[in-house]
């Protein structure tokens, strides 16, 4: 009878001992480091995204909230990086309307005219910048041209951010309060 139950207690220890083991191993993938790191677990709200939403928005630098158009920041999470081509309608390359026309359309099922300028007259209601929300677009002259019609466009995210697609850096999360978007900003528009 001994023999059974030191049997069951040497049984028990190792499973215990095991469990212990993969548990570190486990949670060492996520230490931030041993300067930092008082234990072996580390892991904070900022180290490992709670949803999918989330990790989006931080691809997109913004915070995300309840209440946002999770579709939307998806879709534009999942163009980040793409390269600039003018003309482009895809993933291996694609210019600013192009971007702009292909998230409308997967995100809130409209059909926008291709060129920024036609975007803002054919397709949008002018808003003040102070009154953007999420999903509006934003129009700029960027090419030195002192006119009204636009010749670059964005979609506004929120926390002053959009994303667009830039001549030198593809596709991209810029701020309405950097200098260049100030000096070329021309309006929003609110699509009807």
């Amino acid at each position: 009878m001994t023999n059974k139950l030191t049997t069951t207690l040497i049984i028990c220890s190792l499973l215990l001992l095991s469990g212990c083991a993969s548990q570190r191993v486990t949670s060492s993938a996520y230490s931030v480091s041993k300067k930092t790191s008082k234990s072996p677990i580390s892991k904070t709200t900022s180290d490992i995204p709670k949803s999918g939403h989330e990790a989006n928005c931080r691809k997109l630098n913004v915070s995300s909230a309840k209440g946002d158009n999770t579709k939307l920041y998806a879709e534009c999470a999942s163009w980040m990086g793409v390269a600039y081509k003018y003309g482009g309608t895809n993933k291996s390359g694609v210019d600013c309307s192009g971007l702009t026309y292909l998230i409308y359309k997967a995100v809130y099922g409209k059909t926008l005219t291709r060129q920024s300028s036609g975007m803002l007259s054919d397709n949008c209601k002018r808003i003040n910048k102070s009154q953007l929300q999420e999903g509006d677009l934003v129009f700029f002259r960027t090419d030195g041209k002192k006119t009204s019609t636009p010749n670059h466009v964005g979609i506004y995210l929120k926390q002053n951010k959009f994303i667009h697609a830039s001549t030198s850096k593809g596709v991209i999360v810029s701020d309405l309060n950097q200098d260049y978007y100030i000096q070329n900003w021309i309006t929003g528009g609110r699509v009807k």
